[in-house]
């Protein structure tokens, strides 16, 4: 990997619904979840509005005591291990390109590192990574404590969480369609750009170090 120096741009990935395109199945493993306790399922066009960080939070709004959040995570994070995704458009080209131009690449992700662990292995993705940090608890905090590798800091993620940790941490907040959440929810939280393809992001690697103000995307 390359030594990180002042000078590098910096871009770290949320995982589930950035990365990877999964919003299928983070529903099946939150209805699987909601079964073993009894409560009523989450339907398709219910989970963009749902699904929210930390998952504690929204376990509660589904009606199960806050006693049990640890453990629904648990066989949350257990249940995306059981089924294979996709990678998100772009994701290879996009980590090779911004790794050869010296960027510092990482991934802050709510996830556990098993599941994490099982769609890099299992999706082939590039071993580029400088850091990887899961499961991130406090997704503000970690993004702080790595802010130093670079004068240009870019947090990519799907959900109104991640944009608001990106802005509080002093990154650059850019939302991916087809995530967890929708584009409306994404720019009310504070999302500068949206992109669908991770391969948009390779702008960052011109010779003229083009900036997120310099785009019209």
């Amino acid at each position: 990997m390359s030594t990180p120096t002042a000078a590098h741009t910096m871009v770290l990935f949320d995982w589930n619904g950035t990365v990877v395109c999964d919003a299928d199945r983070a529903r099946d493993a939150l209805n699987d979840v909601l079964a073993s306790y009894g409560a009523d399922p989450v339907s398709k066009d219910q989970f963009p509005t749902t699904f929210r960080l930390p998952m504690a939070e929204m376990f509660e709004s589904l009606g199960l005591p806050p006693e049990h959040g640890p453990d629904a995570e648990s066989r949350w994070n257990t249940a995306m291990t059981r089924r294979i995704t996709t990678l998100r458009p772009g994701t290879r080209n996009a980590l090779v390109a911004l790794a050869d131009n010296g960027a510092w690449l990482g991934v802050v992700s709510a996830a556990s590192a098993d599941a994490v662990a099982f769609d890099i292995n299992t999706l082939n993705v590039p071993a580029l990574w400088d850091t990887v940090v899961a499961p991130a608890a406090d997704k503000t905090s970690v993004l702080r404590s790595l802010r130093h590798h670079g004068d240009r800091a870019y947090y990519v993620g799907d959900t109104p969480y991640d944009m608001a940790c990106a802005t509080e941490a002093g990154y650059v907040p850019i939302g991916v369609r087809g995530g967890y959440a929708s584009e409306a929810a994404l720019r009310a939280a504070g999302a500068h750009t949206m992109i669908d393809s991770l391969d948009e992001l390779t702008v960052f690697t011109a010779t003229k170090r083009v900036t997120l103000d310099d785009l019209t995307i």
